[in-house]
């Protein structure tokens, strides 16, 4: 088996922190984005994750210094060298403080230009750039609590970000509420949560840290400059690769604003959080493998290696190729039930934006191999490439071809499939001496599956009404049940099967 029983049980309890979590997340995101649309408009409802959207490409840089925290703490406190853990954890967090100071100074002015660079409905400009301040705060806030949760890394405890996580969601959504009601809804009141909502994640964040590896300090003299080097080092690649991650995955509503207009990319928005939700479960999911995969490549353990990855691939790929393929396929009706008629000519353009995600979920845990391997630059390299290409195949087929939102959705999935479903899984075959194809065969397989579920659902959906929960319903359990079936006693072999039943016991025996 790829997993021993010890990865078993912690993934169980990981795994099923994470679905509830994804579960809570869109149960309150089928409610919330209705009810925002409902109280600030389409447009003006669109500012608001395009705000987000902005923000995250300053994320580049600190995101490429958080991302070494984990790997030097563990790798020092697994020599039991507290000492050390507390030089890299007390210099990692004075670099992402003043990095991220400085961005949020380059945010702020910024936040004046807006107006210039995208199209924000009339009089709502200054409201707008409030928004983008109030978004750059919790960007500086989080970016301080991403240093701390290299405790929940190092321990393997990540049920305990999923209980922060959630919680900081229901604060922000209670919060928006509260003040819509006490006042008329504007997005001020948006402006007001979201860092009351970081500093909440923040607090958790380092309680956490405290809890679970209380060796590690806040002390200023621990700060040690010869560190400094050694960081830039490390995140210089990491950096490169998170500005194409950007590129790939965090300008789609930036394009449809510009090429297309607010009102655009206010209908865009919503069928994005359906991309995030499934992408946050992925990610989440190859995060809690990310621990047995380093340890294996320093080992030199090959063979459990390769196991690993292979069923990663495969379980991760099917946990999102099947509610991928049934939001797709039952996309017309639940977005006329969600949204309202109006948003249902979008129906189709749900397929180009979640299918891919099948790809691009199998592969998530690769960049574990990349990191333990300390080749990150080649990869790095080409996710650059492939953003770029996307960014000016958007272009062409929006400006030049006039596809509107499918020219932006139709260049994201080709440029996601050419980045995840051929130079990752190639690149991960090289450094591992495998074949070259050996590891992308599972996520082809896995989309194929998707789309023969998202037939199935589409089919069964046909005759539906929306505007009908209950009748969404009666239909779509019943599909997703027989998808579920499939999956398991034919989409998984008899020892992928053991693995999985290995993986509830251990759950069931830790409640």
């Amino acid at each position: 088996m790829g997993l021993g029983g010890a990865s078993h049980r912690r993934f169980a309890i990981n795994a099923v922190a994470s679905s509830c979590s994804l579960a809570l997340a869109i149960g309150v995101s089928f409610w919330y984005t209705p009810y925002m649309i409902r109280h600030l408009g389409v447009s003006v409802y669109g500012m608001v994750p395009l705000a987000n959207s902005i923000t995250n490409y300053l994320t580049i840089i600190t995101a490429a210094v958080c991302t070494t925290v984990a790997r030097y703490i563990t790798v020092d406190l697994a020599r039991g060298d507290v000492e050390a853990a507390n030089r890299h954890f007390n210099t990692f967090l004075v670099i992402a403080v003043a990095v991220a100071a400085l961005l949020f100074l380059l945010a702020s002015g910024f936040s004046f230009l807006l107006p210039t660079f995208f199209n924000i409905p009339v009089g709502k400009e200054r409201a707008a750039q409030v928004l983008f301040l109030s978004v750059s705060a919790s960007f500086l806030m989080s970016t301080v609590a991403n240093t701390f949760q290299a405790a929940i890394w190092v321990s393997n405890r990540f049920e305990v970000r999923n209980a922060i996580e959630s919680g900081a969601m229901l604060i922000r959504v209670g919060l928006v509420v509260v003040l819509f009601r006490l006042w008329t809804p504007g997005l001020w009141q948006v402006s007001i949560a979201l860092p009351l909502t970081a500093l909440f994640t923040l607090g958790g964040d380092v309680m956490t840290c405290r809890k679970l590896v209380p060796c590690l300090r806040l002390r200023l003299s621990c700060f040690d400059r010869q560190v400094v080097p050694t960081v830039w080092n490390t995140s210089r690649w990491v950096l490169v690769g998170q500005l194409g991650g950007i590129l790939l995955i965090n300008i789609d509503l930036v394009l449809a604003n510009t090429l297309l207009g607010s009102f655009a990319a206010g209908r865009y928005a919503p069928l994005l959080q359906w991309v995030t939700l499934l992408r946050t479960l992925g990610l989440t999911l190859a995060g809690i493998l990310a621990p047995p995969i380093v340890v294996r490549y320093a080992q030199g353990d090959e063979d459990g290696l390769l196991r690993l990855l292979g069923q990663a691939s495969k379980f991760l790929g099917l946990i999102v190729a099947l509610p991928a393929g049934l939001m797709c396929g039952f996309a017309r009706p639940l977005l006329g039930t969600w949204l309202g008629p109006s948003f249902q000519d979008l129906a189709h353009l749900t397929w180009w934006l979640v299918l891919p995600l099948c790809i691009e979920a199998a592969q998530y845990h690769f960049s574990s191999v990349w990191i333990a391997a300390d080749r990150i630059r080649v990869i790095s390299l080409l996710t650059v490439a492939s953003g770029a290409a996307y960014v000016g195949f958007a272009i062409l087929l929006t400006a030049k071809f006039h596809w509107g939102l499918y020219g932006i959705a139709v260049a994201s999935a080709l440029a996601s499939i050419l980045r995840n479903g051929v130079i990752s899984p190639v690149y991960t075959a090289t450094l591992t001496n495998r074949p070259r194809w050996s590891l992308a065969i599972n996520a082809y397989k896995t989309l194929l599956s998707s789309l023969a579920f998202a037939a199935i659902a589409a089919l069964s959906s046909a005759s539906l009404v929306s505007r009908s929960w209950l009748r969404l319903g009666l239909v779509a359990v019943p599909v997703g049940i027989v998808c579920l079936a499939v999956t398991y006693l034919i989409l998984l072999t008899p020892g992928e099967r053991v693995t999985l039943l290995r993986i509830i016991r251990y759950r069931q025996a830790e409640s």
